[in-house]
């Protein structure tokens, strides 16, 4: 059996030993029945001990061997208790965190949420590749939130994928785990990348360069009057106190701006490449504050030029492509 091969059917014991539709709706509460028990290396190795310590006290008839025996043995049965109620009725919860690029890390914000009045101590989230993601100790009526970091290897929407919830207290002969696998999509955009110039168009700009001029949007200041000037945009109310003539500018939509047009690439980019280039011009737009329009096959985003129009923009390139193969 190739290594492939392998993976997969770990793959499918654990989404059955989830025990639950995945992805799973949030909270995931882990219910008596998810929770397994097995033991670890010492507790083997503590099984081994106690064999030979009942086949000495059988041989040899002694009464303080069966006691020892007898009662490692009863500690070992508690610990299954301990191990198995640490993990039974914890929530978990998951929400994706900033933004993420393929062929880099996703960030989720994940909550472990004790509503019982029981101490639950030393649990461990590992990820699908057994990876540590988080290590808390809960308190009664505690709630641990801490940020983690998945691969993303490819754009769209990705989910977390399958967690591992797991316990080895109190003694670390027992180990109790169960498998969680949270609807919890982070949306990936592709991959920033490319060396052409980001496509700009310079509007009326001011003579001063700052790209602001005199408009009817946002307010934006004030700067002295140069002949041409429309009388609306005067500032009388200065001119009155005597500061002289004043023209009121406004952050104009006119200002630069940037027409990212799928079809204006090179002839032959392949498309992934095609979608990474335009990340890379709508991330440096919005680093500009320049005003930006993507044209892609199907429609038209913009123009614009605040946190959500290039939020759009990211989105749209995201799902470019995924939408009809998703329908």
């Amino acid at each position: 059996m190739t290594p492939d091969q392998t993976r997969s059917w770990r793959r499918r014991l654990r989404r059955w030993a989830t025990r639950a539709e995945v992805p799973e709706p949030q909270p995931v509460t882990l219910r008596q029945a998810r929770v397994y028990v097995f033991p670890t290396r010492a507790g083997f190795a503590l099984l081994a001990t106690l064999l030979l310590m009942f086949i000495g006290a059988v041989n040899y008839n002694l009464s303080l061997g069966y006691a020892l025996t007898f009662f490692l043995a009863s500690i070992g049965m508690v610990h299954i208790l301990h191990s198995w109620r640490t993990l039974t009725r914890l929530q978990i919860s998951l929400q994706a965190d900033g933004e993420a690029f393929a062929g880099s890390s996703a960030h989720w914000q994940l909550s472990l949420i004790n509503a019982q009045m029981l101490t639950r101590p030393a649990i461990r989230v590992l990820d699908a590749e057994g990876t540590e993601l988080l290590y808390a100790d809960l308190l009664p009526g505690s709630t641990h939130t801490a940020r983690i970091a998945l691969p993303c290897p490819q754009r769209g929407p990705q989910q977390p994928g399958q967690l591992t919830i797991e316990t080895r207290q109190p003694l670390g002969w027992i180990r109790a785990w169960s498998y969680i696998e949270p609807d919890a999509p982070h949306l990936v955009f592709p991959a920033p990348a490319g060396d052409l110039a980001l496509p700009m168009q310079a509007g009326e700009q001011a003579e001063n360069g700052s790209g602001l001029v005199a408009g009817q949007d946002d307010f934006a200041g004030l700067r002295g009057f140069q002949p041409g000037d429309s009388l609306r945009h005067v500032a009388w109310k200065q001119l009155a106190r005597g500061q002289g003539m004043l023209t009121k500018i406004f952050a104009s939509s006119q200002a630069p701006a940037c027409i990212l047009d799928w079809h204006a690439l090179p002839t032959g980019m392949a498309p992934e490449a095609r979608l990474s280039q335009l990340c890379q011009w709508v991330l440096a737009s919005r680093q500009g504050g320049a005003r930006t329009t993507l044209l892609l096959p199907g429609g038209q985003t913009g123009p614009g030029q605040d946190a959500l129009h290039h939020h759009t923009c990211l989105t749209r390139l995201a799902l470019f492509g995924l939408e009809r193969h998703d329908g």
